[in-house]
């Protein structure tokens, strides 16, 4: 399944530099158990989107939790149109 994860950092000096310190630190990797699709940092460095694929939740709490004391996060199971498409074509089939 994948997840969108979204992440607002403040305007606040310190805890930007801690952010940068533990990205770098840990490689910019995904946890354990998930997989990084993609990443993309607002380039006033206000924010961003980070997409990952995990078959379970638990790996991207993990990663949340690690995180949640620096910037304010948003975590979302999402689907491609495709799939999304399908899934609605097979309740709402047009006449």
């Amino acid at each position: 399944m994948k997840f969108m994860l979204t992440f607002k950092m403040k305007p606040d000096t310190k805890q930007q530099s801690e952010a940068f310190a533990r990205f770098l630190n840990a490689a910019g990797k995904a946890p354990a158990g998930a997989k990084l699709l993609g990443r993309w940092t607002k380039l006033d460095f206000s924010g961003g989107f980070v997409l990952l694929e995990s078959e379970t939740p638990k790996p991207l709490l993990d990663f949340s939790l690690w995180w949640s004391d620096l910037m304010e996060l948003s975590l979302v199971p999402v689907v491609e149109d495709q799939e999304l498409a399908d899934a609605v074509l097979d309740k709402y089939v047009m006449p």
